[in-house]
């Protein structure tokens, strides 16, 4: 998918070490601003590179280019499931494989604010009806308040507005708390 001054493409094999920086990067400042999501280091280790590495070779790993510089300015990977996701939304969701999920959503700090997000979820919701699904959904750590609010209010566009909170979710093995958004793309019949 293409707009304007960005495509949207699968990550190809050769830039498996970009995209773990761009993952790197978004921990570490994570980290700096107490948000506590993603720790820096941990996707530079074998497991979390193969992880990725699986996922670009599976075609569910995703880079947005920006096309005037050849510079990656964004990356998500979409999961439809995932062990995790099904620990988020098995308990809510009666089948918590209707959906797309949209995880690993990183765009780098030169290129936010451009309108990436609303392109990313457009491309993933012309997908859900193509892979069967109904619903798209993502998650974020539930102690980010920014973020929530951006999800809910405005990461489809201004005009589209976001997604619908769906509660929140406590993993009981870690204590980590973790909010949920959901779409109905596709209505049920």
């Amino acid at each position: 998918m293409s707009a304007g001054d960005f495509l949207i493409r699968n990550t190809l094999p050769e830039e498996l070490d970009q995209y773990i920086e761009v993952l790197e990067r978004a921990a570490a400042w994570m980290e700096a601003n107490n948000l506590r999501q993603w720790i820096p280091g941990t996707f530079r280790q074998d497991e979390a590179r193969s992880h990725i590495q699986t996922a670009i070779q599976n075609q569910t790993s995703y880079v947005v280019v920006h096309t005037p510089t050849a510079t990656i300015a964004a990356i998500f990977a979409l999961n439809h499931e995932d062990p995790f996701d099904e620990m988020l939304w098995a308990h809510f969701a009666q089948d918590w494989k209707d959906a797309l999920y949209v995880h690993r959503l990183v765009v780098e700090p030169e290129f936010q604010g451009r309108g990436i997000v609303p392109q990313i979820l457009q491309f993933t919701e012309a997908l859900v009806p193509l892979k069967g699904r109904h619903y798209l959904r993502l998650d974020c750590r539930g102690n980010n308040p920014r973020l929530r609010q951006f999800y809910r209010e405005k990461c489809r566009g201004r005009e589209l507005g976001g997604l619908a909170e769906m509660g929140t979710y406590t993993n009981p093995a870690t204590g980590i708390n973790y909010a949920r958004f959901e779409r109905l793309v596709v209505p049920l019949e």
